[in-house]
């Protein structure tokens, strides 16, 4: 008989403009290659409820629960898992994910409900746990994972990376609600390498995935590509830890690309010393619209102190050829590094100002497993707090001896309430019919249909009238039906609702005399 996983993504919020989660539908598709039954709960797009998870829990009856966490949503991660644990107490419950890779101990020893913990790459682990789920000896045997053994906690010995990331399925986008992703106008995500040679001390991505790039191969690349380009999404993003790591890769995906007659917009990361103008021409021919740089600091010390092995002319350089080419440069800058003084803070956003329209800064989080936390009074930091729904990165939970961090936190704040009070300018603009810039029309249309949508999936308004007695009136009749219960203005449901049959994510079929709305 087929053993039946249910997997879990926790709750996120919309405003970081989360994607499908791509680890887990990577995961399930591999349990379902070896023979299994998966089912995923994403509660970014659906609310979760101790109700929805206990009818979750009856109908599927899984053999082990799973979820997935980065920090800042870790302990809403583990308090699902405890009701899954008061649900379904016969179930093995496991965790993945960067932050309990790295805070193993801690996670096991303080949440009894927990049974385990996957480190690292999931796949090979998790399918070997799942095939020994009667063998609880074997599990001493399973590398990569950390255990609860009896009153003790095991860490097995690290498994290796796979070295042939090719033999993976394509992730299973089909158990995730994509069309609710579509809705929010949110991007739909690939990645088309594995790995991350450099070792920047404020991030675990090396550590995660490895030092060595493992490539998958460039035809099943453009195939998966080519698949996504016909769901509808405005945008791929090429989520690779560093796509431009090898540029005659990184050009025959693209020439292969335009080979096909693919057209469609996407965006990726980069380093500044992995571009130059003929792979950024290429990239552009091929549809890239964006690369997002992380730049990090406009200051030399402080870049060579986070071992980011770039310099300024690099960035400089980059940028430049980014915008002669007509691919947006997107940067993103950290403040409250090491060694960061009032200075230095100012320096960085000079500098930020002369690159590029389009930047954005972060403040530093010392997340589990990274050097600048294992390494904070060697580095001048002082961690303030381990209240992980505090590591969100737009405020301070750490700050350099030389800079206080309420400072951090003003400086920071001043920028993203400018933003703010120029969001909400156009806004106004908008509603009294003022003219507005294309640009900042398409921004207030995107903003106008995000809080739309947000509220459809977080009131479950679809679902709602689904289950109401209605009396047919098709999409007009949900029309009002959602104007009423929304409060929002008819004009602007009756565009939204418009746009999503337009876009495929809600569809309609007559039941009888009622013509029933659903999502796609």
């Amino acid at each position: 008989m087929k053993k039946r996983v249910l997997l879990i993504n926790p709750p996120y919020p919309l405003e970081e403009s989360p994607s499908p989660p791509f680890g887990l539908m990577s995961l399930a598709a591999y349990l379902i290659q070896n023979g299994a039954d998966v089912l995923i709960e994403d509660y970014i797009v659906n609310p979760y409820s101790r109700g929805r998870i206990k009818r979750i829990i009856g109908d599927f009856k899984p053999d082990m629960i799973g979820a997935t966490a980065v920090t800042m949503n870790v302990k809403g991660a583990l308090a699902i898992l405890g009701e899954c644990r008061e649900e379904s107490p016969g179930s093995l419950i496991v965790m993945g994910g960067p932050h309990v890779s790295f805070d193993a101990q801690e996670i096991l020893a303080e949440n009894l409900f927990l049974d385990a913990i996957v480190r690292g790459e999931g796949e090979m682990t998790t399918v070997e746990l799942l095939g020994n789920l009667e063998n609880r000896e074997a599990f001493s045997r399973i590398r990569g994972l950390s255990y609860r053994d009896g009153a003790e906690i095991a860490h097995n010995e690290k498994r290796d990376f796979i070295q042939d990331i090719n033999v993976l399925p394509y992730p299973a986008r089909h158990l995730v609600q994509l069309s609710k992703y579509k809705a929010l106008g949110f991007p739909l995500n690939m990645i088309t390498s594995r790995g991350c040679p450099y070792e920047c001390i404020f991030c675990v991505g090396s550590k995660m995935v490895g030092r060595r790039v493992r490539y998958y191969d460039i035809q099943r690349v453009a195939d998966e590509f080519e698949m996504l380009s016909k769901q509808g999404f405005r945008q791929i993003n090429i989520v690779d830890d560093l796509f431009t790591s090898n540029k005659r890769r990184c050009i025959q995906i693209c020439e292969e690309i335009m080979r096909r007659g693919i057209r469609h917009d996407w965006t990726a990361f980069a380093r500044v010393d992995t571009v130059n103008r003929e792979l950024l021409e290429v990239m552009k021919a091929a549809g890239c619209t964006m690369l997002c740089f992380g730049i990090e600091s406009g200051v030399q010390e402080i870049l060579d102190r986070i071992k980011k092995k770039i310099t300024l002319e690099k960035i400089e350089k980059a940028i430049r050829l980014c915008s002669e080419v007509g691919v947006v440069p997107m940067a993103s800058y950290i403040m409250g590094l090491p060694g960061e003084t009032p200075e230095t803070v100012r320096q960085t956003m000079e500098f930020a100002r002369a690159q590029c329209r389009s930047y954005g800064f972060h403040i530093l989080a010392p997340f589990p497993g990274t050097e600048v936390r294992e390494k904070a009074a060697d580095y001048g930091m002082r961690i303030l707090t381990s209240d992980w729904d505090k590591y969100d990165a737009n405020r301070s939970v750490c700050e350099s001896i030389h800079l206080p961090h309420q400072d951090v936190d003003r400086i920071v704040g001043e920028f993203n309430e400018g933003i703010n009070r120029m969001i909400l300018c156009e806004l106004e603009k908008h509603e009294h019919g003022e003219t507005l810039t294309p640009v900042n029309q398409e921004m207030v249309n995107n903003i106008i249909s995000i809080d739309f949508n947000n509220r459809l999936i977080r009131e479950e308004l679809v679902e709602r009238y689904a289950l109401a007695n209605n009396d047919g009136g098709g999409v007009e009749n949900f029309v009002n039906y959602v104007t009423e219960n929304s409060g929002l203005r008819k004009d602007v449901v009756s565009g939204e609702v418009e746009r999503l049959f337009r876009l495929g994510c809600l569809t309609s079929r007559n039941e009888g005399a009622v013509e029933e709305i659903a999502w796609s």
